[in-house]
């Protein structure tokens, strides 16, 4: 397995991967459809740069992801990295393949200079068993405030 950086260049295998993660579990994927042409559109958008994706790459397929993006406090300075999205298609889980995309997020924030990072994971037996195997963390419950504009 490798692991590569999301750009135009593999935006296809991505969202192949896509389309196959909707299919297993579409509860899961937060979409009805996987659009591609809007799909390209944000990988190409400026906007998105900030967004980053890692993918992991076993036989030129795509069969999992990690998505964060930086930023800081203006009055500490503290850096921090938010983690947006983690799937490994059902078939390839426990392989250490979630282990590794986290490895290669944990380089890239220590190459950013990132203090800290934080998910809103998820709570299933089987989510909380891998995020119990992390060393030096800390599982809380915040309370959250959302709202969509």
């Amino acid at each position: 397995m490798k692991t590569e950086f999301l750009s135009i260049v593999n935006v296809e295998k991505y969202i192949s991967y896509l389309k196959q993660a909707l299919i297993e579990e579409p509860e899961e994927m937060l979409i009805d459809c996987v659009d591609e042409d809007s799909i390209i559109s944000r990988v190409k958008d400026k906007f998105y740069k900030q967004t980053k994706s890692i993918l992991a790459i076993l036989d030129d397929k795509v069969i999992g992801r990690i998505e964060y993006h930086f930023y800081g406090c203006i009055q500490d300075g503290f850096k921090m990295a938010y983690v947006d999205w983690v799937y490994v298609l059902r078939n390839y889980r426990k392989q250490g393949v979630a282990k590794a995309l986290f490895n290669e997020f944990e380089k890239d924030c220590k190459n950013n200079k990132i203090n800290q990072y934080f998910l809103i994971r998820a709570t299933s037996e089987s989510a909380n068993s891998f995020y119990n195997s992390f060393q030096e963390v800390e599982l809380k419950v915040s309370p959250t405030l959302r709202k969509d504009l």
